[in-house]
C-alpha cells in the first residue's frame, strides 16, 4: 500500500511540474520569431507553416485563429511610442501612415483577447477604406474614452489593453523583415482624472 501512495505521490508531482514548466515555457517563449516596429510589434511567421513550435502551441492553447503568410499580418501595442502602457482611460493619437494594404482594421482588446465594447453607437474598430485623409494620404486618429471630431476608436473602462493594426493582402507579410516599414506613431494625448 505504501508503494501504491508513494508511485501515486510520485506521478502527480511529475505531472504538476510537466504542465507548470509547459505553460511557463509557452508563456516565456511570447516573443520568439516577433520582430518590432517602433511600439508595434508582429509574428509575421505565426500563421504559417514554418512557425515556431512555442508559436503554434499557444496559439492552439488560445484558440487564436491567425493570418497564413499571404493573407496579412497583425501588429499589436501595449505600450504608446514614449514607452508608457496603454490605459483605457487616456487618449492617444495614432498618426503617419501604414505599409501598403489592400485593406486594414484598427480595433483595441482586452489582455485576454476579447474586444473591448465601447457602447452603442461607438464605433469598435475602424476601417482603413471609412477614415478621413490628409492630401499626402496620411491619416490621425483619436483613440480613447472621449469622442473626437474626424477618425476616432472608441475605448472604454479601465486598465492595460491591446491595439491591433491588422493588415490584409500586403506585401508586409511576406517580407523577411519588418524593421524598414514605417508603422504610424502611437503618441499619449492625457489622461482622464478620476
Amino acid at each position: 500500500m505504501r508503494l501504491l501512495l508513494l508511485l501515486a505521490l510520485s506521478l502527480s508531482i511529475a505531472l504538476g511540474v510537466g504542465a507548470w514548466s509547459a505553460l511557463l515555457a509557452l508563456e516565456q517563449s511570447a516573443d520568439l520569431g516577433t520582430e518590432q516596429v517602433g511600439p508595434w510589434l508582429a509574428n509575421p511567421l505565426a500563421g504559417s507553416v514554418e512557425a515556431d513550435p512555442y508559436s503554434k502551441a499557444r496559439l492552439a492553447r488560445i484558440g487564436n485563429l491567425t493570418l497564413g503568410v499571404g493573407e496579412g499580418v497583425v501588429f499589436r501595442a501595449t505600450r504608446d511610442s514614449a514607452g508608457a502602457a496603454l490605459r483605457r482611460e487616456c487618449s492617444y493619437g495614432l498618426e503617419g501612415q501604414t505599409p501598403p494594404a489592400r485593406v486594414w482594421t484598427l480595433a483595441a482588446f482586452s489582455q485576454t483577447g476579447r474586444l473591448i465594447q465601447p457602447g452603442d453607437g461607438r464605433p469598435g474598430w475602424l476601417v482603413s477604406r471609412g477614415l478621413l485623409r490628409g492630401e499626402d494620404n496620411r491619416f490621425e486618429i483619436a483613440v480613447g474614452p472621449s469622442a473626437r471630431p474626424g477618425n476616432w476608436l472608441a475605448v472604454t473602462g479601465e486598465g492595460p489593453y491591446v491595439l491591433a493594426l491588422t493588415l490584409y493582402d500586403t506585401p508586409a507579410s511576406t517580407s523577411s523583415g519588418l524593421g524598414d516599414l514605417e508603422m504610424p506613431a502611437l503618441l499619449a494625448k492625457g489622461c482622464a482624472v478620476g
